[in-house]
C-alpha cells in the first residue's frame, strides 16, 4: 500500500482541482465524523478524473469516488488512500427526441436536488421520489436509491462509466442488475453520468408531489442534527426503524451519537460524536436485533477506513 508521501508525489503534477492532504473527513461528511484521509481530491471535470485515476492506478493507490458524503461513515483512523470528491462534475442537460422521448443527463457529482429542480422547470415527471435526498447522482445510482415505492432503476436509461481499464463506456439499463439498495456494476467502476428517461407532466402536480414529500421528510427525519440518512436497510417484511423502535432503543446514546428519538433508523451527531460512537450504536442495534428478533440488519450506509 502506498504511503502518504508516495500519494502526494503521485498527485503532485496532476491537473486536478484542490487537493488536501491529511484532511479530517469530519469536516466533510454529513454526519460530521471521520478521521483523516491521506488525500482528498476535488475533481472538477471528467478529464481531470481520468488523469487522477490513471496515476493512482499506476502507483497502486487505492481510491474512493464520493459525492456529498451523505451516506458514508469514515472510521476514526481515517482513509489510507485518496478520496475523490466528485461534486465538481455537476453538469445537467435535457433533450427531447421523438425516438427516445424526454431525457435528462446528469454528471455523477450533480446534486439530486438540482436534477429534481430541473425536471420541475421542464415539466418532467418521474423523479419526484428523489425530493429531499441529499446525495448526488453517482451515489444514488450506485446504491439504487429509492423512496415512496420507486427506485433509481425505474428512471435510468443508461449509465456512463469508467471501467477498470480506464476506458469510458455506456451501459444501458437492460445490461445492469439492480437490487434493493444496490447496483451490480463491474469492480473498480467509476460512474461518470446517468441518463434518466422521464415523462411530460403538469408543473403544478409535480410541484405538489415534491412539496408533500419534502414536508413529510421535514416532519419525520431529524434534519436539525448531522446525520447520514437511514442507517439500515429495511427487511423484506419489516421496516428497520420500526424494528429498532419496538426494541425500545430510540434515544439511546454512545458518546456524542444518539439513536434519534424522532426516527429510530437515524443516528445523529449531537455535537461531539466520533465515528466510533456511531459504530458502537450500529453494533448494539445489530446485536439486539439478532438476539431479540432473530434478524440480521444490514447497513445502508457505507463504512470505510481504519479503526
Amino acid at each position: 500500500m502506498a504511503g502518504k508521501n508516495e500519494i502526494k508525489k503521485t498527485l503532485s503534477d496532476v491537473a486536478a482541482g484542490k487537493i488536501l492532504y491529511d484532511e479530517p473527513m469530519s469536516n466533510h461528511t454529513s454526519l460530521a465524523v471521520g478521521g483523516k484521509a491521506d488525500a482528498l481530491v476535488f475533481i472538477k471535470n471528467e478529464d481531470q478524473l481520468l488523469e487522477v485515476v490513471k496515476k493512482l492506478k499506476e502507483k497502486k493507490v487505492i481510491f474512493l469516488p464520493v459525492g456529498n458524503l451523505t451516506n458514508i461513515i469514515i472510521r476514526d483512523g481515517g482513509y489510507r488512500g485518496a478520496i475523490l470528491l466528485m461534486t465538481g462534475m455537476k453538469k445537467i442537460s435535457y433533450e427531447y427526441t421523438p425516438e427516445s422521448g424526454y431525457l435528462v443527463t446528469a454528471q455523477a457529482g450533480a446534486a439530486l436536488a438540482k436534477v429534481v429542480n430541473m425536471s420541475v422547470s421542464d415539466e418532467l415527471t418521474g423523479l419526484e421520489f428523489c425530493a429531499g435526498i441529499p446525495g448526488t447522482v453517482g451515489g444514488a445510482v450506485w446504491m439504487n436509491a429509492g423512496a415512496y415505492g420507486k427506485e433509481m432503476k425505474d428512471v435510468i436509461k443508461a449509465i456512463s462509466l469508467m471501467d477498470a481499464e480506464g476506458e469510458i463506456r455506456t451501459m444501458n439499463s437492460e445490461e445492469i442488475s439492480f437490487s434493493y439498495r444496490k447496483t451490480s456494476l463491474p469492480p473498480d467502476t467509476v460512474i461518470l453520468a446517468a441518463q434518466f428517461k422521464l415523462k411530460k407532466g403538469e408543473r403544478e402536480k409535480i410541484k405538489k408531489k415534491i412539496n408533500e414529500i419534502l414536508q413529510w421528510r421535514q416532519k419525520k427525519h431529524p434534519l436539525e442534527f448531522p446525520n447520514a440518512g437511514s442507517i439500515f436497510k429495511n427487511l423484506p417484511m419489516q421496516i428497520a426503524g420500526k424494528l429498532i423502535e419496538d426494541m425500545g432503543m430510540k434515544g439511546m446514546s454512545a458518546g456524542g451519537a444518539q439513536i434519534s428519538p424522532r426516527h429510530a433508523n437515524f443516528i445523529v451527531n449531537r455535537g461531539s460524536a466520533t465515528a466510533s460512537d456511531v459504530l458502537e450504536l450500529i453494533a448494539l442495534i445489530q446485536s439486539r436485533a439478532e438476539k431479540e428478533k432473530g434478524v440480521k440488519l444490514e447497513t445502508e450506509v457505507v463504512i470505510v477506513g481504519e479503526d
